[in-house]
């Protein structure tokens, strides 16, 4: 008996001793330091600093502009995207059509894109394939603008990792080809569709289509329509848009591919009479939620989608368009501190766990002027409680800014530093690289805009 206790004991220890290896190889404490301290902060700042802009922003032609859509269903089915609640089922029809949207501005020689797809992000894996497979026509990463509707009723199976496939299903090493292959036909497309155009630029507000789904009434909501209105020289009408509610009306109940409230909208506007053509791309989405009317997912996407289109039907023709001779892309490595996602207030995995997990990308912001308009593209959730300070900034430049989310790479949620010690989806579990991670991001679109933005 005694001998059998020593051996028990012994073994108990052992366990203990293996646990406390593993929890130590794979946690540790939280980073809390100032990211204004740390190397990353640094090697940004330089970046900006040394940023070549070598291209000038002002031409001597007039800008032309040409657009297209490329149905995005492939010839076989796919998980769902966001999968997390559907089990790795796959789609079982299609409720409406979900697309790419492409346009192409050109001036002389120089060519650049904006894609904007009905899928929950562009997928890494689908950005990488640009740095070959449209090179010969002139477009790579760095002249081709990314965009998503972050519709969460889209295909899936593009992210060959474990979280990956929580989020987007098995991976399927068709599905980037697939996508690729559609952004690029858009893009020709697109392309071949060029002509002299006008361009111009409008916000409007908006009352209970969004709201702060993160702290409520304690916070800021990004709640302007933005839209860029384009008239080609022969009369041919189109609209960007951007919005902060996140397009996840139809979710888990849902098995068949839909653009959400968002394609609803590009649907009616397109039928309308008042534009030919309209292409929707999540603004600043983080923290921020559709309006909820109703339980009921068809009349909560009708509800978003006709007061969204409403308000445009009743402003676009009050924008006024212009040629435009400036147009000019930058993009910009985005440096971070180490992976920081947290298990509890003070406790992260550890960066090689995380990459392990989650896959090692590196990101970057681009920016993309048109005249007196500015995009500014990030590659995660940005908050809409971050966007005042970035368009003062704007502002004072005498531009006109539309930050969108999703840009080809993805770093999960930015959000306003001061809610980082909040126990919640956003804030800890698709917070990564926190603490300070909201003024960071705010602080180089700022100085990326100060830097590139320019009316002259």
């Amino acid at each position: 008996m005694t001998r059998f206790l020593r051996l028990f004991t012994r073994l108990i220890i052992a366990a203990l001793v293996l646990l406390l290896l593993v929890a130590w190889c794979c946690f540790k404490r939280l980073d809390a330091k100032s990211y204004k301290q740390c190397k990353f902060y640094k090697e940004e700042k330089l970046a900006i600093r040394n940023l070549a802009l070598a291209d000038s922003l002002a031409g001597n032609d007039t800008v032309q502009i040409g657009w297209s859509r490329v149905n995005l269903q492939p010839p076989f089915t796919t998980p769902i995207a966001i999968d997390a609640k559907r089990g790795g089922k796959h789609f079982d029809g299609v409720h409406d059509s979900i697309y790419v949207r492409a346009f192409v501005f050109k001036q002389g020689n120089k060519k650049i894109a904006y894609v904007s797809a009905d899928l929950l992000i562009i997928p890494p894996t689908v950005t990488k394939l640009f740095d070959s497979i449209l090179v010969k026509d002139g477009f790579d990463t760095r002249n081709i603008f990314f965009t998503a509707t972050h519709t969460h009723t889209s295909i899936g199976a593009w992210y060959n990792s474990y979280v990956g496939e929580i989020f987007a299903g098995k991976y399927d090493a068709r599905v980037p080809q697939h996508i690729a292959g559609c952004i690029s036909k858009a893009i020709l497309q697109a392309e071949a569709n060029c002509q002299p155009a006008k361009i111009g630029y409008g916000e409007f507000d908006t009352q209970k289509l969004v709201f702060n789904r993160l702290v409520g009434g304690k916070g800021k909501v990004d709640s302007l329509l933005r839209v860029v209105k384009i008239e080609q020289s022969r009369g041919a009408k189109a609209a960007i848009i951007t919005f902060a509610a996140h397009c996840t009306v139809f979710h888990a109940h849902l098995m068949e591919l839909s653009g959400d409230w968002a394609g609803r909208m590009m649907t009616d506007l397109n039928k309308s009479g008042k534009v030919d053509f309209t292409c929707f791309s999540a603004g600043a989405v983080g923290s921020h939620g559709p309006y909820e009317t109703s339980k009921n997912q068809e009349q909560e996407a009708a509800y978003m989608a006709d007061n969204v289109g409403k308000i445009i039907q009743a402003n676009i023709d009050s924008i006024t368009t212009r040629y435009i001779t400036k147009m000019r892309m930058v993009h910009l490595p985005l440096y971070l501190r180490a992976p920081n996602m947290r298990v509890s207030d003070h406790i992260v995995v550890r960066p090689w766990l995380f990459k392990k997990l989650f896959g090692d990308e590196k990101v970057y912001i681009n920016t993309l002027q048109l005249g007196n308009i500015i995009f500014a593209g990030t590659p995660c959730d940005f908050s809409g409680e971050l966007v005042e300070p970035v368009n003062d900034v704007a502002k004072s430049k005498g531009l006109h800014l539309m930050i969108t989310s999703f840009n080809g790479g993805y770093m999960g949620y930015v959000t306003d530093s001061k809610w980082y010690s909040m126990n919640a989806y956003e804030t800890r579990t698709m917070g990564w690289f926190g603490p300070g991670n909201g003024d960071y991001m705010s602080e180089v679109l700022e100085k990326l805009i100060e830097k590139v933005g320019t009316t002259n």
